[in-house]
């Protein structure tokens, strides 16, 4: 999994990902547009870019996109 591309693809689940700067030291939950709704839709990307079952409990760990996607090369290799 290329980090570059999956930030691109957790950007893209935000409304305002155009105007949005998100690298992988990004406190997500800090970002103005971050909600539920976000949330969810964080969770389905994950599901269907990397076939990765993330609950919301392991996303609600997580607090930066670093550690969202550590977990997911973690769930990959297991």
């Amino acid at each position: 999994m290329d980090y570059n591309s999956f930030i691109e693809n957790f950007k893209e689940q935000f409304i305002d990902a155009d105007e949005i700067s998100v690298d992988l030291g990004t406190k997500f939950r800090d970002l103005p547009t971050w909600d539920s709704l976000t949330g969810m839709s964080v969770l389905v990307m994950i599901k269907d870019e990397y076939e990765v079952d993330f609950s919301a409990d392991e996303l609600k760990r997580c607090n930066t996109v670093q550690e969202v996607y550590d977990l997911i090369k973690e769930k990959q290799q297991a």
